[in-house]
């Protein structure tokens, strides 16, 4: 209707930027991020890593992701979780 109203629907807002306005954002899963990186969480859809405190909102900061190895490493404030890849993949990050 009005161009000031449309949404794409595929897209995330996020907060806003340096300009006021409000930026897009892409979800990328937690498995897909090297070691140091800090990232915030999006949406988690594994239940195991919900009940750890791994909730949207959580910034999170990778200690260990080496592609030979099954799990990674993370940390959340004052803890540290191991987390299996496939459990990785299923938490979404910015």
């Amino acid at each position: 209707m009005f161009g000031r109203f449309h949404r794409k629907q595929n897209s995330q807002r996020c907060g806003r930027g340096r300009g006021g306005g409000q930026g897009i954002c892409y979800a990328h899963p937690l498995s897909d991020f090297a070691q140091g990186a800090a990232v915030v969480i999006i949406s988690n859809s594994d239940r195991k890593t919900l009940e750890m405190g791994l909730f949207s909102g959580a910034l999170v900061t990778v200690i260990k992701n080496r592609p030979s190895d099954a799990n990674l490493v993370v940390a959340a404030g004052e803890s540290r979780y191991i987390i299996s890849k496939e459990a990785a993949v299923k938490i979404q990050v910015r």
